[in-house]
């Protein structure tokens, strides 16, 4: 599905965006792909964010072709990227909906025209439900799903709804979750007892059953957990209590045991079950945390074989001390709040015709500019000098987005083919 991107395309870049040369003060993403930059000759100042589009439509069409054979439907995690143009392309390539954590998020979503979103999160709060409520009622042809943990919740959802009669009934799904983790009922009681709330709260509909697994510590306590949220899905079914019997959404995922998810929720699909994964990280992967994940997900089967997207480019600062580097990235533009990057490729205008590996060096410290990076063996490392351009690879992709206002889009010649806006 084709969103309302024009407005996003057309609206000027503010002074200072990173990644962009000095431009007419009402330069626009739209304008980038006919500009010819090159990455490699130096046409941008770095650092900068830049996503492969062979990686992007490779992962897209992978993950999308791997649940197609489970039987399960996908709603990307928007938080990931937070860009409507990435949105757009899932969406296209076959994604159910897109998922949410908040209203402003939810805000983000409406305003370009996203078909279906679910907020993956509870929502309270009489500022925060008056969001979702005027949303709601602003949504013609789109349909929008929260989850609900509390009989406290319902009953202030339910005063919000009343308040916008020009809205629809909220749509929300049970959430269930486990001790130690997130939002969530504890217990299958605790579930039956929002339910029975739910059938004297007439401006509420129960359409589904959600939960999230990527808190719990391995394989064999996510199948316990899903089995649990099957099950509360299986006795709400058997007592008639979801709004719609033919329209029954069944919700988990994140990125770490997507494959356990479709597992079971896969053999749910058909039977008036609609079976939903929320994986956020596939889009671009990484080369830490989720590239780790994957290779458990393979030990457990069959995986996606995605490739990490994601790569921020810099430059070597100076090179104070033996076995020392600085490089002109840090805090403000690298995610390192589960691991710091690494140093994946070098490039030296006038040596390379491509990008090479780099060896011998790590990150070892962040600075909020800077990258301080040390030579296991200074004489064996990757020659690197003041000036060469490096191409950093991250872990958690999350928290490299929400840095950037805006990404460039490259070839596999790193030549800049687009613009990619985030709205964080």
């Amino acid at each position: 599905m084709m969103l309302n991107l024009a407005s996003l395309l057309s609206d000027p870049l503010p002074p200072g965006t990173k990644g962009l040369p000095s431009l007419a003060p009402d330069f626009t993403v739209g304008q980038i792909p006919a500009q010819g930059w090159r990455l490699l000759m130096g046409d941008v100042p770095l650092p900068a964010a830049v996503l492969r589009r062979s990686s992007l439509d490779r992962n897209i069409e992978l993950m999308q072709r791997y649940l197609a054979v489970s039987g399960m439907q996908l709603a990307p995690h928007g938080k990931t990227t937070m860009c409507p143009q990435l949105f757009e392309r899932q969406l296209l390539a076959g994604a159910w909906g897109i998922t949410v954590a908040n209203v402003q998020q939810l805000a983000l979503c409406h305003a370009v025209g996203v078909p279906r979103v679910l907020i993956a999160n509870e929502v309270v709060g009489a500022a925060e439900l008056d969001v979702f409520a005027g949303l709601s009622a602003k949504a013609s042809g789109s349909a929008y799903y929260l989850l609900l943990d509390s009989v406290q919740g319902a009953h202030q959802l339910q005063a919000a709804m009343v308040a916008r009669p020009d809205a629809p009934p909220a749509r929300v799904l049970i959430d269930v979750g486990f001790v130690g983790g997130r939002c969530g009922v504890r217990s299958l009681a605790e579930g039956l007892e929002v339910a029975d709330e739910l059938r004297g709260l007439d401006r509420l509909r129960l359409v589904g059953v959600a939960g999230y697994e990527g808190l719990l510590a391995n394989a064999s306590a996510v199948d316990v957990y899903l089995d649990t949220i099957v099950g509360l899905l299986t006795i709400l079914r058997a007592d008639g209590r979801f709004a719609d019997p033919d329209q029954i959404l069944l919700s988990a995922g994140g990125s770490a045991y997507f494959d356990l998810v479709a597992r079971l929720f896969g053999g749910e699909a058909g039977r008036g079950i609609v079976p939903i994964l929320r994986s956020g990280c596939y889009l671009t992967h990484d080369d830490g945390l989720y590239n780790r994940l994957l290779r458990d997900v393979a030990a457990r089967g069959e995986a996606p074989c995605l490739e990490p997207a994601l790569e921020v480019w810099t430059r070597v600062l100076s090179r104070p001390e033996p076995g020392m580097l600085i490089l002109s990235a840090g805090k403000r533009d690298l995610s390192h709040d589960i691991e710091l990057p690494i140093m994946r490729n070098w490039y030296r205008m006038g040596l390379h015709s491509i990008p090479q590996p780099t060896g011998g060096w790590r990150i070892v410290k962040l600075s909020d500019q800077h990258a301080h990076v040390q030579a296991d063996v200074p004489e064996t490392a990757t020659p690197l000098q003041v000036g060469d351009m490096v191409a950093l690879g991250i872990s958690h992709p999350c928290t490299t987005f929400d840095k950037w206002r805006l990404l460039l889009e490259v070839d596999d010649e790193y030549c800049v083919v687009g613009g990619l806006r985030t709205f964080f």
